[in-house]
């Protein structure tokens, strides 16, 4: 059955940035997979009393907090791109052969254009240029992401394996966090202290312009499902998080909607109503 595969660039991304449509076309019964760029070994570790053990088994760690995630969701298919985290904008983990930052290009997205031909999906979720906020895998996300949306119908490019057919999606939409979302959860985090002032004020001119969003998927039903696998990932998320932190009579405003551009739709979605 066509339906949603969302590329994301580690383990919890998926989670934070599309739960909520996750879970939404999970549960109309669509065929959803996520592919995980990376394996995620360079994140931080919270929750745990003695870091250090989790930290040297934290790719497989956090595979596990994956796949409990995703079973929240419902979500059943998901997959592994293969390469190592590349760590943030910087880092000398920036120049680690294995890492998707080093990946070449066309091999990256011959990986991605296998597991879309395979799952046959009729939209993509990618990042936007930026990768959200400057980090190399995300960024990668875009490039990789962008580049197998068009090639993998294309078989003089990338040519057949045996059992395979070419495959065009219909739609691409970016994920991306909306102004007034950002505008929403810099109050709330400023006025509860979980955020700081200066990062307040710096949220509050970050994020999409509310116009420029083609989709608005409404997930206000979903929120304590989205929250549920944003909490499965424990090694990412500290327990004052300004994002989980949310009273409850505001969580719709900031969590209960997911935003994104349509980058490019296909011939075939022409005709096909908005999802919004």
């Amino acid at each position: 059955m066509p339906g949603l595969l969302s590329f994301h660039a580690h383990p919890d991304d998926e989670s934070i940035a599309t739960g909520g449509t996750l879970a939404r076309f999970a549960a109309e019964g669509e065929n959803v997979v996520v592919v995980t760029a990376t394996d995620g070994a360079l994140g931080e570790v919270h929750n745990y009393e003695d870091a250090e053990p989790i930290r040297r088994n934290l790719a497989a760690v956090r595979r596990e907090e994956l796949h409990a995630a995703l079973f929240i969701l419902g979500v059943q298919n998901q997959e592994f791109l293969g390469y190592r985290d590349s760590g943030m904008m910087g880092w000398e983990a920036n120049f680690h052969p294995d890492c998707f930052w080093q990946a070449g290009f066309l091999e990256a997205t011959g990986r991605l254009v296998t597991s879309i031909r395979r799952h046959r999906p009729e939209i993509v979720t990618i990042y936007d240029p930026i990768g959200g906020y400057g980090h190399p895998d995300h960024i990668q996300v875009h490039r990789v992401g962008l580049a197998a949306f068009y090639l993998a119908g294309d078989e003089s490019r990338f040519p057949l394996a045996d059992g395979e057919e070419p495959w065009r999606p219909d739609r691409l939409w970016m994920s991306v966090w909306p102004a007034s979302r950002m505008g929403v959860w810099a109050d709330l985090g400023e006025a509860s202290g979980h955020m700081e002032p200066g990062q307040a004020r710096r949220m509050r001119t970050a994020g999409c312009p509310d116009d420029l969003v083609d989709v608005w998927m409404e997930v206000e039903d979903l929120v304590d499902r989205k929250v549920a696998a944003i909490l499965a990932h424990r090694t990412q998320i500290p327990p004052d998080w300004s994002l989980i932190n949310v009273p409850d009579e505001h969580r719709a405003r900031v969590l209960g909607r997911e935003a994104f551009v349509e980058l490019l739709t296909g011939a075939s979605a022409t005709n096909r109503p908005a999802l919004s």
